[in-house]
């Protein structure tokens, strides 16, 4: 990757630097949704060609910044979701400029808030039509990367954003895959798998530019029932493991113990 293409954060990996790297390997490629940076321009374009995408500011987390935006059949273009502040937001507004002033309420005085990335809507729905996600937690270990904890995430409002943060329920991984995506057990080992490994290529592709000893990575499952990585994270939480697997918690918090005894 050039660096010139690759802005290293002192704080963090930007979304937008995250997708330059996945898109760039070709192990990881088909596995991320389209992205592009934010301009209305841009929107528009992806919003003709998607039902629907999301906008989510390139450096915030913990579900704040984040927002669903279609188009309606009527030409009104709606969006759901939340500010940087964390409070939610769900209008349908008649021009598209609307929507770029919630994301730059600030610009008539000449200050914006920061880069966005516009991200293909991937339909990550259970067959009830619950949105859900799953976290992966990646950790090294003597030069090593192994799998700390999955689980899933179910959300419990219909506002399209799953996230623990903003409401969603935590349960775990072979509960989600079971109960709620109603896999067979060959299906469901099929997934866990192939979460295991596309984590594992994520990191070892965003560890080469932005080093660290664990990461959390975020997935959806799309209708075909492929697992599309939506988001790394550089300094994950790991307080979820705990709400609903003490033995898994246990384990990331060992290993944490063994890479600073490393």
């Amino acid at each position: 990757m050039l660096l010139n293409e690759v802005r290293l954060l002192k704080n963090g990996l930007g979304k937008w630097e995250q997708f330059l790297l996945l898109n760039k390997n070709p192990l990881t490629t088909n596995c991320i949704p389209e992205s592009t940076l934010y301009s209305l321009e841009n929107l528009i374009y992806l919003l003709n060609r998607y039902e629907y995408v999301y906008v989510k500011h390139n450096d915030t987390g913990q579900g704040r910044a984040i927002y669903k935006v279609y188009k309606r059949k009527d030409g009104h273009y709606c969006f759901n979701g939340f500010t940087m502040q964390g409070e939610e937001i769900n209008k349908c507004v008649a021009a598209i400029e609307d929507f770029h002033q919630v994301l730059h309420p600030y610009e008539k005085h000449g200050r914006l808030s920061g880069n966005y990335i516009i991200q293909e809507g991937v339909t990550s729905l259970t067959p009830n039509g619950h949105s859900i996600s799953i976290r992966v937690h990646v950790q090294k270990l003597k030069g090593k990367w192994i799998i700390g904890g999955i689980y899933g995430r179910i959300a419990t409002e219909d506002h399209g954003i799953v996230n623990s943060n903003r409401g969603s329920q935590i349960i775990p991984i072979d509960e989600l895959l079971s109960d709620y995506m109603m896999m067979d057990n060959t299906k469901k080992n099929k997934t866990i798998a192939s979460l295991k490994k596309d984590s594992i290529l994520a990191s070892e592709v965003i560890a080469s530019h932005f080093p660290c000893r664990e990461y959390g990575i975020d997935f959806g499952i799309n209708l075909k029932g492929k697992p599309i990585l939506f988001e790394v994270n550089t300094t994950p939480s790991i307080s979820s493991f705990a709400k609903i697997d003490t033995a898994i918690w246990k384990k990331i918090v060992e290993i944490r113990k063994m890479q600073n005894e490393g």
